[in-house]
């Protein structure tokens, strides 16, 4: 497999300044479980201050590994109120293709 064919996805949430901490800890308890997902290679959270977001990024071997992954973890984390917590929607990048 070359490093092409691996698929990266990027999400920006924009939580409401009260709300950082419950974003974290959500995007924290999201990225253990996915880390016992066969084909994740890299995830992680950055937290931009100045625009005050979260960007989130994963890595997989296969955009169809990460479809299983989702599919199957979506369920776990339907409890967590993404809209209450959020000033702006979420900024999702899922059909980026790698060129260089």
């Amino acid at each position: 497999m070359s490093n092409l064919e691996r698929y990266l996805t990027i999400r920006i949430l924009y939580p409401k300044p009260e709300h950082l901490d419950d974003v974290l800890s959500a995007v924290k308890r999201i990225s253990e479980k996915a880390r016992q997902f066969d084909g994740l290679i890299e995830i992680g959270a950055w937290l931009d201050k100045d625009r005050e977001r979260v960007v989130n990024v994963t890595l997989w071997e296969t955009k169809e590994r990460a479809a299983k992954a989702t599919k199957e973890m979506h369920p776990l984390f339907a409890d967590i109120p993404w809209e209450a917590w959020e000033r702006a929607p979420v900024e999702n990048y899922l059909t980026l293709q790698r060129v260089v």
